[in-house]
Order: C-alpha cells, then structure tokens, then sequence
C-alpha cells in the first residue's frame, strides 16, 4: 500500500510539472502500471501513455518514433558507480503469501539461463565491473524452472570463474 501511493504522488507531481510547462510529456511504466493500467488511466487522465513492466518496445518506439523488430538488443547502461552491477537472475515468484502481490504483478517464478547470466556478467566485467550483486524476488528458486533442480549454487561457481569479477 504504502509503495503503491508513493508511486501515485510521484505521477501526480510529475503531472504537475507538466501542467506548469516543464514536462511535454508524462509516461508511467512498472508494476503498477501494469496491474492497475485501465484504472490509472481514467484515474490520472494527464499522463500521455502507460506501460506495463516489460513494454520496453513499444516505449522506445513511442520515445524514438522508431519500430524495433524482436531481434533489437540493447547495450546495458550502468546507474551504479563503475565497480559493481545487479545481476537479476530470475523474475516472478511461485509462493503465493497473503500479503504479497509480487505473483500477481510479475508472475511465476522465470530463471535466466545460466549462460545468459554467464555472458552478461562477462560483459560487465571487461566494462570494469569487479562486484555482482545478485537480485531476484526469491533467488532460492533458481533454476527449478530451467534444469528441475535448485541451481544457485551452480550458477554463482560459474559468475565467480569469470576474469574480472572479484
């Protein structure tokens, strides 16, 4: 709840600033967009467009007036200081608590494979990258999806053999 209307103030400041000529454009993506897309919608009629947590396609297209076909990748852009990036290893959670929204808003758990992970650490580390934080919204389900086991401990020998990470 209290993330939920932190996110709604935010919207509604930066819609503010677009009332008062220092925004042209307000554009909502995430979770919450994509759980409460039609309501925030007629709620916040002043944001020009909502996503839904992973329309990065159509978000770039509408930014950039360009159509990206689904081979188009992305360079990844670090925001933390050069020595250290998170790593998220999988997405969604299967455990259904009661006050949790997480299965709903992202859904089942989805691990990525450990040769993706592999890669773009390999990536990161010869950027300068010499730390991995790993994130995932239960990182203890870690490959169930992908080789029917638990696989974390796998997964982190194999990012700890890659030259440059520390």
């Amino acid at each position: 709840g209290d993330a939920k209307e932190e996110s709604i103030e935010m919207i509604l400041s930066l819609c503010e600033l677009k009332e008062n000529g220092l925004l042209d454009k307000v554009y909502v993506m995430g979770c919450l967009s994509e759980r409460y897309i039609k309501e925030l919608g007629e709620e916040i009629p002043q944001v020009d467009k909502f996503y839904g947590k992973f329309d990065w396609r159509n978000l770039i297209s509408d930014l950039t007036s360009q159509q990206l076909d689904n081979d188009s990748s992305f360079e990844r852009v670090l925001t933390t200081p050069p020595h250290y990036a998170y790593l998220k290893i999988s997405e969604g959670c299967d455990r259904r608590c009661s006050y949790c929204a997480i299965p709903f808003i992202r859904g089942a758990h989805k691990s990525v494979p450990m040769e993706d992970l592999v890669d773009e650490a390999e990536s990161l580390a010869k950027n300068g990258v010499k730390e991995l934080i790993i994130i995932a919204q239960d990182t203890t389900y870690y490959g169930l999806d992908l080789y029917h086991r638990r696989a974390l401990a796998e997964l982190l020998q194999k990012l700890s053999e890659v030259d440059g990470i520390e």
